[in-house]
């Protein structure tokens, strides 16, 4: 029985934390040192911005783009100084509902009590660009039905008198 308990342990563990990068964390490992993510909407569309607050100075600004998401995970000392950026922020963007992957950009920044993030949601709704490009629809004469020529034709539609086709 106990066997049986901690296989459905694990398979609960396995499938739902192979979705790491999620907005509001991860159900298993979330806290103050998992990754977060920001999802960009057309109707939300997110700007992010890392502050330096003994300085004021804004050092990582991202205007996630429609339809993507931004992870961002600290490493703690992991920077290049150990007084002004003793830690390193790994980030990327993704497509929205990303699960997993590897953060490829990286930066030294502030420690935890030296930075803040904000959140803004920007003013005007935007469109998403569509992964894939879109064929380019246009109306020509070998589309259109022969009833709709000036020659005329037969019409090929049905008689809607019960509101099945037959």
């Amino acid at each position: 029985m106990r066997n049986l308990f901690i296989i459905a342990v694990l398979s609960t563990v396995t499938v739902s934390g192979c979705k790491m990068y999620s907005p509001g964390g991860n159900v298993f490992f979330n806290g103050p040192d998992s990754a977060a993510t920001w999802e960009s909407t057309e109707e939300f569309p997110k700007t992010i911005t890392l502050i330096d607050t003994r300085s004021g100075e804004n050092i990582f600004v991202m205007e996630i783009p429609v339809g993507k998401q931004l992870v961002i995970d600290f490493e703690t000392d992991g920077g290049n100084d150990l007084v002004e950026s003793p830690d390193l922020m790994r980030w990327e963007v993704f497509d929205v509902g990303t699960g997993w992957g590897a953060l490829n950009n990286a930066m030294t920044v502030p420690n935890r009590w030296s930075r803040r993030l904000d959140i803004a949601i920007r003013p005007s709704s935007e469109y998403a660009i569509p992964s894939e490009p879109l064929a380019m629809q246009v109306d020509t004469a070998e589309d259109h039905p022969d009833w709709w020529s000036n020659e005329g034709g037969e019409i090929d539609v049905y008689d809607p008198v019960d509101g099945y086709e037959q």
